[in-house]
């Protein structure tokens, strides 16, 4: 069997805007079912890679897009920027929905993966669009009333790395990411450096956009199966025991990992993962 090899590549969309991504095709892609990988804030698609090599070896085909604003992707004009304050996660949502048109993805129903506010663009697309979406995994309990949305605009609506000449908001990307559950690898936290360094103005813009969303009507509006996946140490754990209040047939799980999970418990979101979609094909 060839070894399988994640690709990236562009695609273009209105304004010569170029939208940058990963993908990974199994050895028979013709008729294989497709897991979309929607990152979090400030990551990019990188974080997708151990996940998108797993399941491409399982006979998916596999797509990771950098959201506008982060890894190699485009950042959005100052014009776009006043319509994701208008449109908010909806104007995220377009994009990708612009984007799986031309990599030919929407004849068939799709699975979304999202991650913190990669969740939460899951969300927003399996509601608006319930015949393209299949199911959708949430790592992160997004699922957050409007009070608590405040609270968590106050803490994070905050641009604390943005560039300083004596290089200082370094030190303190470094330092956030240590706190975020990064710290105990390096290597991982190099990399997520360099992306929240990047990404500090998309950053903003999209959780502009999620703090705004009115997430239980959106989640309560979601038809296709839904798994919600969290570790009790990320930041968005206190949000779980909503997700059943709102949705109660969602499947819910604990994984590890923190804020990383993507990275730290690949074994756990796949067991999750595929009992999941074991029970709904059954």
């Amino acid at each position: 069997m060839a070894r399988q090899v994640i690709k990236k590549a562009y695609v273009d969309l209105p304004l010569d805007q170029q939208l940058h991504y990963r993908y990974v095709l199994p050895s028979s892609p013709l008729g294989s079912e497709v897991i979309v990988f929607l990152h979090k804030s400030a990551s990019s698609s990188v974080s997708y890679e151990q996940l998108m090599l797993l399941y491409a070896q399982q006979g998916y085909s596999c797509y990771a897009p950098d959201m506008p604003g982060f890894g190699n992707s485009f950042d959005p004009t100052e014009s776009q920027g006043e319509e994701i304050q208008r449109l908010g996660t909806q104007w995220f949502a377009d994009i990708f929905l612009s984007a799986f048109e031309r990599w030919g993805i929407t004849q068939n129903r799709i699975h979304i993966i999202g991650h913190h506010s990669g969740a939460s663009l899951a969300t927003q697309i399996a509601a608006t669009h319930p015949d393209l979406v299949a199911s959708i995994c949430q790592i992160g309990a997004t699922t957050i009333g409007f009070e608590e949305r405040q609270r968590m605009k106050e803490i994070f609506l905050v641009p604390f790395n943005q560039p300083t000449d004596d290089g200082s908001h370094l030190q303190k990307t470094w330092d956030y990411l240590g706190k975020m559950g990064a710290g105990g690898s390096l290597e991982l936290r190099q990399r997520e450096v360099i992306d929240h360094v990047r990404a500090w103005k998309g950053r903003m813009l999209i959780y502009g956009a999620v703090w705004e969303q009115d997430a239980e009507v959106l989640f309560a509006r979601v038809k296709c199966p839904t798994l919600v996946l969290c570790a009790r140490d990320d930041v968005l754990w206190e949000h779980m025991e909503n997700v059943k209040k709102v949705k109660s047939d969602a499947k819910t799980a604990e994984i590890h990992g923190a804020n990383f999970s993507l990275d730290l418990d690949v074994a756990g979101i796949a067991r999750e993962w595929d009992a999941f979609q074991a029970e709904n094909v059954a």
